[in-house]
């Protein structure tokens, strides 16, 4: 029940008209009809025309979602090779809009048909599906509207841009901005100094040898001086060309 008319009908029941014995049935009809329209006049009316406003522009934004083009599968592979099997398909999608414009996807065996409104599309849509073309029966759906999200919270954001220069060397250095100094070079004068005390034929153990395992010893090569020399070879001539 509406809570207005139950609000009316409390109202209404709370009424009562003191019958007086002077009074005539006249005077009570026309003080009861007075206490019906106060009553009436203190509930607030339903806006109707409100609500039907409501639901035809809720209507009418459905109706403008709903998408202007045509996908239709399952035609003939001879249809993208034929010009005049695709005068025939345009010819039928041309009855309902002359402005239909086509759009072929050879690969899928698809064409996309754009329309001038959506009502035009429904109305194709409704009479074209599932009608045979060639050797095949054609199938026509409604394109998907592409879907544009507002909302950009829902997406990953751009990262503030903290730090937009290079190390070395700055491309854009913030301001007192200065390089720091190199460090220098490590050098072990301990080895260096091992291996200049090292002679040609010398031999340097580097860990004594256990019992559980060898030991590791270093042997300097001898001077190669006096040693055999390196066998050259010979290059092989290019044979001699008439």
């Amino acid at each position: 029940m509406n809570p207005d008319d139950f609000e009316l009908e409390t109202k209404l029941r709370s009424l009562s008209i003191s019958q007086e014995s002077g009074s005539t049935n006249n005077e009570r009809e026309h003080e009861l009809a007075e206490l019906i329209a106060n009553c009436v006049a203190d509930v607030e009316p339903r806006d109707v025309q409100s609500e039907e406003e409501q639901k035809e522009l809720s209507g009418e934004t459905k109706e403008n979602e709903l998408p202007t083009s045509l996908i239709v599968t399952n035609l003939p592979q001879e249809l993208f090779f034929q010009q005049e099997l695709k005068t025939e398909l345009e010819a039928l999608f041309r009855t309902f809009d002359d402005t239909a414009t086509f759009h072929y996807l050879r690969s899928f065996r698809r064409a996309r048909v754009d329309f001038a409104n959506n009502s035009i599309a429904s109305k194709a849509r409704v009479h074209l599906h599932h009608t045979p073309f060639g050797e095949s029966v054609m199938n026509c759906f409604f394109g998907q509207a592409p879907f544009v999200n507002k909302n950009s919270h829902q997406f990953l954001q751009i990262p503030p841009p903290v730090r937009q220069f290079l190390i070395s060397p700055p491309a854009s250095p913030p301001v007192d901005w200065a390089p720091g100094p190199e460090t220098e070079p490590v050098v072990n004068f301990d080895l260096l100094s091992a291996i200049a005390s090292l002679g040609p034929g010398d031999k340097h153990e580097l860990l004594p040898a256990t019992e559980n395992q060898p030991g590791i010893v270093v042997h300097v090569c001898a001077d190669m001086e006096g040693g055999p020399r390196q066998r050259v070879i010979t290059q092989t001539p290019c044979p001699k060309r008439n």
